[in-house]
């Protein structure tokens, strides 16, 4: 007998395993089209909550068990132990399996038997601080561990996480399950926690490093709320990125943290990307109450270290050859101590068609905002004015006045844009007296608005907005000497929809002139059918009147559409006024919904 050479032998060895291995799969893929996908399985007598984790346990996609690595299909054995394990982890540790096989694929037939059943958790905590071990052992209290109730290995895992990140939020690098042990007693059907955690030293903040920024490490830290020696914290290091992110002067923050295990510091360093300094934002739009709009603004965002800013900026509504309404403003912005408060001085005229009249308002206005919290925003101001109105009606055409204010602010979500469900609340106070004002002009006035949305579902919305204003002021002088600015109208569309803008007030010769008081609401409710498209349907009512007495609600219904965009909803609106002339009018609004 002739043998091959050796080279000869290895290469022919080769080519029989490689023709083996195209061979196999061959036949496989020529079995019917469920086969190329791997084993069809189906399982009978559990809920799906047991489906679902079996079904996982083997990689399944739509009741399919992938072949293995090889190509062939997994073996009873393999689907058996996951599913047993798949089990175990939801408390059920004697199951009675049964594993059947006809053409259609295979059946698992499940038969729970009795769980396993918490018992009793020891959990000791041991913490050096007092307020660490308080914190600590309130979620401790907290635990899955419930006696009487079906095991659960994934409620164990987490909570077990959850432990640990809380001990990492909290400054205990170092925190450790010096005891971790979760005993299983199958025979008695009971499982029993028993974990010791020594939380170890607290870790302190050494050193913050600032770099990236022109501007002034002052105003960087008056946004942040880490400090070098503070107990360190990771939730205050988030909070302190987030609200650098958010104040509007930086474009990014990069937060970096250098753990030293042996002097149990942390250092932090914040490395940070400024806005570019000058911005140019044009402006072109259209509202059913403005009109076209066009305008411009330039906008330097760091006149010097401390972040001052101006704005100057033009726009124009109604945009007709002869009579568009103009306003002009120049702006500037001083950034306060406490984060994202400011104070604002502007100069501005504005020229404007209204109801009432043509009137030209030049207006010096200083205002504080004070940023309480994340939700509470007050806001002071004193407006010293000049109005000249061309009216038709009988009231005074030229005004001088000083109007100080007070506004409160409050909204329940941080971020008004992306709200999907949420109110807020609106409290304005303004006055002016004898001796601010040329004429007379004294009055008290309180402005209070508020917008409600309830989630019904994750497509359904409800919203309730209501507006209740009041002026303290003899009738007779409030309709001949009142500044325009603060009459009280409604209809338009963010009043009462239907109703043509400003058209809801007391009249003097056919001429809306506004009224000391108004009370307006709007219910809606809105449906997500597709994507960022949102249908509406609504119904508005309200007035602007002088007496309490003689208050006339006016009413409308409509419908409308809303695509949901960042900068919040553009509302095409169609609303049918059911009092007065009764006409169909068309609204177009862009904005946050609160």
């Amino acid at each position: 007998m002739k043998y091959l050479n050796y080279p000869y032998k290895n290469q022919l060895i080769y080519s029989l395993l490689a023709l083996l291995f195209l061979v196999l799969p061959t036949k496989a893929w020529s079995a019917d089209s469920a086969d190329k996908l791997g084993t069809p399985l189906n399982i009978i007598g559990v809920e799906t909550a047991y489906k679902t984790n079996i079904f996982r346990s083997l990689s399944s996609n739509e009741n399919i068990i992938p072949l293995s690595l090889l190509g062939f299909p997994q073996s009873d054995n393999y689907i058996l132990n996951k599913a047993r394990n798949a089990l175990q982890a939801l408390g059920y540790y004697q199951p009675v399996l049964t594993l059947m096989e006809d053409q259609k694929g295979k059946t698992l037939t499940i038969e729970l038997k009795q769980p396993v059943l918490w018992h009793s958790s020891s959990i000791v905590l041991k913490c050096e601080n007092e307020n660490e071990n308080e914190v600590m052992s309130q979620l401790i209290t907290k635990h899955p561990f419930i006696k009487g109730k079906i095991v659960n290995h994934g409620d164990y895992s987490q909570f077990k996480s959850k432990v640990q990140r809380q001990a990492q939020e909290l400054g205990l690098l170092d925190a450790t399950f010096t005891k971790s042990a979760l005993n299983v007693d199958i025979a008695n059907q009971q499982a029993n926690v028993d974990w010791v955690i020594n939380c170890g030293a607290r870790y302190t903040i050494k050193n913050i490093t600032i770099e990236g920024t022109v501007l002034s490490h002052d105003l960087v830290n008056s946004y942040s709320t880490i400090n070098q020696g503070d107990a360190y914290s990771q939730l205050d290091i988030i909070a302190s990125q987030q609200a650098l992110n958010r104040s509007g002067f930086f474009k990014s923050v990069v937060v970096d943290q250098t753990v030293d295990h042996v002097t149990k510091t942390v250092d932090v360093n914040l490395s940070i990307l400024d806005t570019e300094k000058y911005e140019l934002k044009t402006l072109v739009g259209y509202g059913t109450d403005t009109g076209g709009k066009l305008g411009v603004s330039w906008r330097n965002r760091r006149v010097n270290s401390k972040a001052h800013q101006y704005v100057a900026s033009i726009d124009f509504n109604r945009i007709k050859l002869d009579d568009a309404d103009v306003n002009a403003a120049f702006q500037y912005q001083i950034p306060l101590e406490k984060a994202s408060s400011q104070w604002i001085n502007q100069v501005s005229y504005q020229e404007k068609d209204e109801e009432i009249g043509r009137s030209k308002i030049f207006t010096l206005e200083s205002v504080v905002i004070n940023k309480l919290n994340p939700h509470w925003t007050s806001q002071w101001s004193i407006a010293m004015a000049q109005e000249q109105l061309k009216s038709e009606a009988d009231v005074n055409q030229s005004l001088k006045y000083i109007v100080p204010s007070w506004q409160l602010t409050y909204y329940s979500v941080t971020d008004p844009f992306t709200a999907v469900e949420g109110w807020r609340w609106q409290s304005t106070m303004r006055f002016s007296s004898e001796q601010l004002s040329d004429p007379n002009i004294s009055f008290l006035q309180t402005d209070q608005k508020v917008k409600r949305i309830w989630s019904l579902n994750d497509d359904w919305r409800l919203l309730l907005r209501a507006r209740v204003g009041t002026t303290l002021m003899d009738t007779e002088d409030f309709n001949r000497s009142m500044p325009s600015t603060y009459r009280f109208f409604a209809g338009g569309d963010v009043s009462v929809r239907g109703y043509k803008h400003q058209s809801l007030s007391p009249t003097d010769n056919e001429v809306s002139i506004g009224g000391k008081h108004i009370l307006s609401s709007g219910l809606e409710v809105d449906y997500l059918f597709y994507e960022s498209f949102r249908w509406a349907i609504f119904t508005d009512q309200g007035n602007a009147f002088n007496d309490w007495k003689d208050f006339e609600i006016q009413k409308s219904v409509g419908t409308g559409l809303r695509w949901v965009t960042p900068i919040g909803a553009i509302r095409l609106d169609i609303a049918k006024a059911l009092d007065g002339n009764k006409a169909w009018r068309f609204h177009i609004t862009i904005g946050p919904d609160l």
